[in-house]
């Protein structure tokens, strides 16, 4: 047989699409988790508090004018 007929076979991709489905979701999460975790630690290194909001002097308050 090719290995067309051997791995397209239907009832084998039906077996396998749910689990490339789910490592590869899997695996987007765990990127997402340690991308945030290495900013986050990057930013305590720092000296920023990560949960705080940025201070006020560097919003610019003109940025909403386009949307009016």
């Amino acid at each position: 047989m090719s290995f067309y007929h051997t791995f397209f076979r239907p009832d084998l991709l039906a077996l396998l699409i749910p689990i490339v489905a789910i490592v590869g979701g899997l695996t987007v999460a765990i990127v997402k988790m340690l991308t945030r975790h290495n900013e986050r630690m990057a930013m305590i290194e720092r000296g920023i508090h990560p949960d705080y909001p940025p201070p006020m002097d560097d919003v610019d308050e003109n940025r909403m004018e386009g949307l009016r």
